[in-house]
C-alpha cells in the first residue's frame, strides 16, 4: 500500500497542472524560473518530505508554464494567484488521500466509498478554485500568450480524450 500513498499525491499534482490541459509542461523537472515565490520557500519548512516533494513537483511545472507562456511583470500578480491555489490545491489532495490511507484497512465499503467521495467532492472544489484563479491570469494575457495556451490546452485535451477511448474499446 505505501506505493499508492506515493503515487496518489503526484497524481494530485499531475492533475492540478496537466490537468488544465497543458501540454507544454512535460515530464521536466529541472526548469529554474522565480515562479516559486518566497513565501513558499518559509512555508515548505514546516512540511513533511512527502508535502515537500508534492510542492516541489508542482514548482517545477509551474516553472515550466510560466516560462513557456512568457509570463510579464504585469502579469506576475495575477500568475502568483495562480501558482498559490495549484500549491494549496495540491497539499489538499495530498493530505485527504493520506488520511484515506491511514483508515482504508478498517474501512468497511460503505466507508470507503463515502472517503472516495469525499476526496472526488474537495477536488472538485479545488478545480473549481484553480479555474476560477487561471480565468484571472487569462484575461491579463496578451492575445498571443492566449492562442498559445489555448493551443496547447486543446493538444493535451485531444490527447488525453484519445488515450481514455482507446482505453473503452480495450475494456
Amino acid at each position: 500500500m505505501p506505493s499508492m500513498i506515493h503515487r496518489k499525491p503526484a497524481l494530485a499534482a499531475l492533475i492540478l497542472t496537466t490537468g488544465l490541459g497543458l501540454a507544454a509542461i512535460s515530464a521536466t523537472h529541472a526548469a529554474t524560473t522565480t515562479a516559486a515565490p518566497a513565501t513558499t520557500a518559509n512555508t515548505t519548512t514546516a512540511m513533511t518530505p512527502a508535502q515537500k516533494a508534492i510542492i516541489a513537483h508542482v514548482d517545477a511545472r509551474l516553472a515550466t508554464l510560466k516560462k513557456s507562456i512568457g509570463i510579464t511583470t504585469d502579469e506576475e500578480s495575477s500568475w502568483h494567484g495562480f501558482t498559490q491555489v495549484s500549491r494549496t490545491n495540491a497539499l489538499n489532495l495530498s493530505a485527504m488521500y493520506e488520511q484515506r490511507a491511514k483508515t482504508l484497512a478498517t474501512m468497511n465499503a460503505v466507508q470507503n466509498m463515502e472517503s472516495y467521495a469525499a476526496i472526488s467532492a474537495k477536488n472538485a472544489d479545488d478545480m473549481n478554485a484553480l479555474s476560477a484563479s487561471f480565468q484571472t491570469l487569462y484575461s491579463k494575457l496578451s492575445p498571443a500568450q492566449q492562442k498559445k495556451i489555448d493551443a496547447a490546452f486543446r493538444a493535451k485535451a485531444e490527447a488525453m480524450t484519445k488515450k481514455h477511448l482507446k482505453k473503452l474499446k480495450h475494456s
